[in-house]
């Protein structure tokens, strides 16, 4: 019978000597995986062209757009986000969100726990209806490279951030063909021509 006691003692001190087998987590830093998916983080490089948001499988992305001020609001509402990772794998730009590894998100007023972006609407001339943002035009126009002129309605954005040409407001009348150059919607541009 003394064997056994002393194989348990012995135990107890190999224990008592060695390091604890899990993490020191609320008192010390977490240990988190270099593949651990925490919550979605909006980048500068995000161009708010909307396509997180119908791809969310949780709809945990808002888009709202605001015609009258010309701008559009993507709001991430992280007390409704499964942290799939799918805004991430969808994103145009590849790194306009990036899942950052910080999860304690815990919380108790709901407004806190969101992030948002906001981007310059692009709106049809004729009609007003949103054809997309400025931001997203510019990354299509440096995607296309030595084609951007090919769409001289999309190119003259380009021109007007560069300032050589006006931004001008003028009444199109679609019946006389006015202006095929102008930045219209897909309806009014099928009605043009």
């Amino acid at each position: 019978m003394k064997y056994p006691k002393l194989r348990e003692l012995k135990e107890a001190v190999i224990s008592f000597f060695s390091p604890a087998a899990t993490v020191k987590y609320p008192s010390g830093p977490a240990i988190i995986h270099p593949r651990f998916r925490g919550k979605p983080q909006p980048q500068d490089t995000c161009i708010g062209c909307g396509g997180c948001v119908k791809w969310c499988p949780a709809g945990a992305i808002k888009e709202i757009n605001d015609t009258e001020t010309g701008k559009r609001k993507i709001v991430w509402h992280y007390d409704e986000c499964i942290m799939c990772g799918e805004c991430e794998r969808i994103c145009t730009t590849k790194d306009g969100v990036k899942m950052v590894p910080e999860f304690e998100l815990a919380g108790f007023d709901r407004e806190l726990m969101r992030a948002e972006k906001e981007c310059d609407l692009l709106l049809c001339e004729f009609c007003g209806a949103v054809i997309s943002t400025r931001e997203h035009v510019k990354w299509m126009l440096e995607q296309l490279g030595e084609k951007q002129p090919a769409n001289l309605a999309i190119f003259n954005e380009k021109l007007k951030a560069l300032g050589l040409t006006e931004d001008t407001k003028r009444k199109i009348s679609l019946d006389k063909r006015d202006d095929l150059f102008a930045l219209l919607c897909p309806k009014c541009r099928h009605r043009v021509n």
